[in-house]
């Protein structure tokens, strides 16, 4: 039987993509119980494809990439084609960008954020602080549907929201056939100055600051969002294929489509930001946005993993990323650190995110496309699952009840 199962493996695996591009030689054992992991999800339609990387000891383990952009099997996934990250971009854009103004303007984490965003400094915010924030325990509203306020009742676009045809007023791209008002982040500021506060001191999830944090970085540095990001980390690590709205620099092929949007978009999403909020913020925003490959995150996650050091540079002070990468609130039940996500505190068995044996000191962020990046200092490791399982519809949801990212991350820390 074990010699079947072993056959049926090896032919699965002629039968996918999935060649790796390193010269190294893999671990068989390793290679197998991931092959395994990540085609029973493409068999269960829990994503068309994926792209896994494993780094652990000093030394990329695996690198691998599965399946096919969609399900009509057309065009395979390639290490070097790129995934929507989704929430990913909140440590791996707007964290580090804020733990390096932390650093370079000595910002005490109990400051008011609205002494730094003037936006807030007369609304119901101005007294949150950056750790309340950063800990998602300010009781901000977790998000706004900007999407469901654009279209009149015939269905026609609003005035000043979107159109079909590119023009000074409609400058910014939302898709291949849509574009923004030039004025419509304003709307969107204006909505999140408006929005409730409650139940301060409660953990509650909010993306509501990472849209105001790019002006943040945009005043403090005098660089926008992107450019500050790319001057104190992506340029000097060598990072190439990262990058908000590809389609300025990618061709279709490279980067994967996520969902066959029925509601909004009325289109394919393929090429631009998934998220609809970050998408009327012109793709460029702190919730969302960023597209890259797995080879060029482990780049920053091995820097995460070094305590902000990568190839003998120091990017971040080893006790910056130890604070902000361990809980903000250890004394709560609230499992957060500072803009990273951490493991839940549940002790029962098969419960605990995002693994098993992910130890408490681990941290990291998923993504509502399909991913996750996760790194786990104790057993000196960390992993990067991209994948677009909201294809076709968000309605997918086998990624989870199968708990793919969940058993790769326990194979990682196992080997």
């Amino acid at each position: 039987m074990k010699k079947v199962l072993f056959l049926f493996s090896m032919l699965w695996v002629i039968g996918l993509q999935g060649q790796d591009s390193l010269s190294v030689p893999l671990n068989d054992t390793l290679e197998h119980k991931i092959d395994s992991i990540v085609q029973m999800g493409i068999q269960k339609r829990a994503f068309p494809g994926a792209q896994v990387l494993i780094y652990k000891h000093d030394s990329i383990r695996f690198n691998k990439s599965y399946g096919f952009h969609t399900y009509d099997s057309l065009v395979r996934v390639e290490n070097h084609h790129l995934y929507d990250l989704a929430s990913v971009t909140k440590i791996l854009a707007s964290t580090l960008a804020f733990m390096k103004l932390y650093e370079r303007y000595k910002i005490d984490l109990d400051q008011k954020v609205a002494g730094f965003i003037p936006m807030i400094k007369n609304t119901n915010k101005k007294n949150s602080t950056f750790r309340e924030i950063l800990g998602h325990q300010a009781g901000w509203l977790p998000y706004i549907e900007h999407q469901n306020t654009v279209r009149r009742k015939s269905g026609k676009f609003k005035s000043r929201t979107l159109s079909s045809k590119q023009s000074k007023r409609y400058p910014d791209p939302l898709s291949d056939s849509l574009f923004i008002h030039r004025k419509y982040e304003k709307k969107i500021m204006r909505r999140i100055k408006k929005t409730p506060v409650e139940n301060i001191g409660d953990y509650r999830y909010s993306g509501l600051w990472f849209f105001l944090l790019p002006d943040m970085v945009q005043r403090m540095s005098g660089q926008s969002f992107d450019q500050f990001l790319d001057t104190h980390y992506y340029a000097p690590m060598g990072i190439e294929r990262l990058t908000f709205n590809p389609s300025f620099k990618y061709s279709k092929e490279e980067i994967v489509p996520t969902e066959k949007d029925s509601l909004f978009r009325k289109t394919l999403v393929h090429g631009w930001v998934h998220d609809e909020a970050a998408g009327l913020m012109g793709g460029v925003s702190g919730n969302a946005g960023l597209f890259a490959n797995a080879t060029s995150l482990a780049k920053l996650l091995k820097m995460l993993l070094n305590k902000g050091q990568y190839e003998g540079k120091q990017y971040l002070k080893p006790e910056t990323t130890a604070l902000f990468t361990s809980r903000a609130y250890p004394e709560t039940e609230n499992r957060r650190g500072l803009g990273f996500d951490k493991p839940t505190l549940d002790t029962i068995p098969f419960e605990r995110y995002p693994s098993e044996k992910s130890s408490p000191e681990s941290f990291g962020h998923s993504g509502f496309t399909g991913n996750l990046v996760w790194v786990d200092p104790v057993h000196e490791c960390f992993i990067i699952f991209l994948s677009n399982r909201v294809y076709p519809t968000r309605e997918q949801k086998n990624l989870y009840r199968l708990n793919i990212r969940g058993s790769i991350l326990d194979v990682a820390i196992e080997e």
